[in-house]
């Protein structure tokens, strides 16, 4: 444990050193949350209040920022964890591996130590980004998830962290460059918010493609955590209304299906669960034969 730990420890310091990618990550999120909350929002803000009459713009607002707030935690871990795993990658392209095949050090150590310091990245960071999001969101709307949604949140966060990070890090020995790298990073991070419906709200999309987005891991993330951190302002929103509150949530996104198949939260948990085991073992088995 002592070998991982100092492996882990390891990444973390490579990854850190980084000062100005590490800030530029956390900034990102922050700049896209602020955009939409002040600027980008309105146009769903618009849309909502002609859907739901007589409802407050204060609650309409609240409840897209809380919504888009939600989508921005969810796309935060797997970028963050893909981002870790650069250090793996160079030590791929420098050759350093040789280094490590002559020193007292296990493969399985060495894998553990890629995998498990993508994962505390990621949770780090996102955790980041939970707390000052829910800083922002109280300050500009006067009210945010609550500390029971912030917790649930939370154990949401280290699950999809996990998941995507063993799925990260069997994706990355595929990658031969660090320009490969950054191409592979750039795409992710562009295409994630409309694969997890976090930009758009996956009733504006035609059903075959709602159909797809649906059964990709990434949509499922992001209905875990719309509920906790959108859910009050959901519920003042539909006002007492659950033919009300039922439809808004079928439009954003809180409740997914694939044609008739609702995927419940239990399901999706336990899918991103499955998921997170099979890469990790998968990704451990790549990145073994990569350190021969």
């Amino acid at each position: 444990m002592r070998i991982i730990a100092a492996l882990i420890r390891r990444n973390l310091r490579i990854y850190v050193r980084d000062r100005a990618g590490v800030l530029l990550s956390l900034l990102s999120a922050f700049i896209l949350l602020l955009l939409y909350l002040l600027f980008l929002g309105k146009i769903q803000v618009d849309n909502l209040e002609e859907s739901v009459p007589g409802a407050s713009s204060d609650d309409v607002g609240r409840y897209i920022g809380s919504w888009v707030y939600a989508g921005i935690i969810m796309i935060t871990p797997i970028t963050t964890g893909l981002a870790a795993l650069q250090t793996y990658v160079d030590d791929k392209v420098s050759g350093r591996f040789k280094e490590f095949r002559v020193s007292p050090i296990r493969r399985t150590q060495l894998i553990l130590g890629y995998q498990l310091s993508a994962v505390l990245v990621a949770i780090m960071m996102s955790t980041i980004v939970l707390i000052v999001g829910a800083v922002m969101v109280k300050t500009i709307y006067g009210e945010f998830a609550g500390w029971d949604g912030m917790a649930e949140a939370l154990g949401l966060i280290v699950l999809i962290s996990w998941t995507f990070g063993a799925l990260s890090s069997f994706g990355m020995t595929f990658v031969n460059s660090t320009s490969s790298f950054t191409t592979v990073s750039t795409i992710t991070g562009t295409l994630l918010g409309f694969l997890a419906g976090a930009y758009l709200p996956l009733g504006l999309l035609s059903k075959s493609v709602v159909n797809v987005i649906n059964a990709l891991p990434f949509s499922s993330s992001a209905m875990l955590l719309r509920e906790p951190l959108a859910g009050r302002a959901l519920d003042n929103l539909a006002n007492g209304s659950e033919p009300a509150r039922k439809a808004i949530a079928t439009y954003y996104g809180h409740v997914i299906s694939i044609g008739s198949t609702r995927i419940g939260p239990v399901w999706a948990i336990a899918g991103l669960a499955v998921l997170g085991l099979l890469f990790t073992v998968a990704g451990a088995v790549r990145i073994g034969r990569s350190i021969r």
